[in-house]
């Protein structure tokens, strides 16, 4: 499909036309980008509602792309959309959540037919709304981080049919004694129900089945399920967080979630060679879960975006008293101050600014 479907439909090859997932060598959908980046897209035509700037980078409504679906499954989950910022911040839900299940649905029969999967286009050769992974002006999107998550050699996934957990192993060598983990929270952070882990060993080039983590009757009709994989040493190699609903508008709950604080440190910066560096750790000091954090570079405070800016996480989804640590990197000419500064925004959060 070129279009927006359902997360589950990807786990379905009927989707795809066939009774085999295959090698499948072209899919996508519409993609929305940040507002920045939409901005940039429309000019000086007006931005909001959806028009004629929208139209001629390929909005189109009676093609294959069937952007008015997107937009509905935008709504069904998080409400009508007042403006732009509004309507962006919403679309990286169902970007992220779509594309990761693209590319979880083929990890998840790897090998029993099924052995390739490409998106349709990776990267538009001018500013566009649909199949991109990231954008014209290569800021990036929850697409692409959707994408890298399913993606990474090493991955803990579950289907969002039957909720199989299972560990993912692409690389060249034999993962051994690995523990996965599944744990539930609501939107406050506490946890439902005891952790349940499982220890296995995953062959190269291969799954291997965990646990099943179901739906039981007693649980919020939305909340995280957080999986993590961790090695032999009890290093964490893959963390996954769903967010997962009873129905399409349980996920309107976020809007009325409360709001976090979020604080961070620079901790290190790197300006040698032809391309600068630093590592950031971001802090919920809220009393609720934090929801898709979204860091952005600037060259300063409401400044100009520092494009492009490699990011080691991205979107991210943080527990009261939780931190994580990024790395950014970019190109030396891509940024003329010498102190940029590290925005992060979750969407249940203000604007926390960063300075190194």
């Amino acid at each position: 499909p070129y279009g927006w479907v359902e997360p589950e439909k990807y786990f379905d090859p009927m989707t795809y036309g066939s009774k085999d997932f295959g090698f499948h060598t072209e899919i996508g959908m519409p993609v929305v980008s940040t507002a920045a980046s939409v901005r940039n897209m429309t000019g000086d035509e007006p931005e909001w509602p959806i028009g004629g700037a929208w139209y001629h980078h390929d909005w189109s409504e009676r093609g294959n792309q069937a952007p008015q679906n997107y937009k509905a499954a935008i709504a069904a989950r998080l409400g009508d959309s007042g403006d732009l910022d509004d309507f962006a911040r919403k679309a990286q839900f169902v970007n992220y959540e779509n594309t990761r299940a693209m590319f979880e649905a083929w990890n998840q029969n790897l090998w029993d037919n099924a052995s390739g999967l490409m998106l349709w286009m990776s990267h538009p050769a001018w500013h566009s709304t649909v199949w991109q992974t990231y954008d014209y002006d290569f800021d990036v999107n929850g697409t692409y981080y959707g994408a890298r998550s399913a993606c990474e050699p090493l991955h803990v996934q579950a289907d969002p049919v039957k909720w199989q957990v299972l560990a993912v192993n692409h690389t060249s060598t034999d993962l051994r004694g690995a523990t996965v983990a599944a744990r539930l929270f609501d939107l406050t952070g506490r946890q439902l129900g005891t952790t349940r882990k499982a220890r296995l060993d995953v062959e190269r080039a291969a799954t291997a089945k965990a646990f099943t983590a179901e739906w039981t009757n007693d649980l919020p009709d939305l909340h995280l399920l957080r999986l993590t994989l961790t090695d032999a040493k009890g290093r964490e190699v893959s963390r996954n967080t769903y967010w997962r609903y009873r129905d399409t508008s349980a996920l309107r709950t976020l809007n009325k979630a409360r709001q976090v604080k979020l604080t961070g440190d620079i901790t290190k910066v790197s300006r040698s060679g032809d391309r600068h560096e630093l590592t950031a750790t971001i802090h919920n000091r809220g009393s609720a879960v934090a929801a898709m954090v979204r860091l952005s570079l600037l060259e300063e405070a409401h400044g100009r975006r520092v494009l492009p800016t490699l990011y080691s996480d991205n979107y991210l989804w943080l527990l009261p008293g939780e931190s994580r640590q990024v790395t950014l990197s970019w190109p030396a000419e891509a940024c003329s101050s010498r102190h940029p500064v590290l925005t992060a925004q979750a969407y249940n959060s203000p604007v926390t600014t960063l300075r190194g």
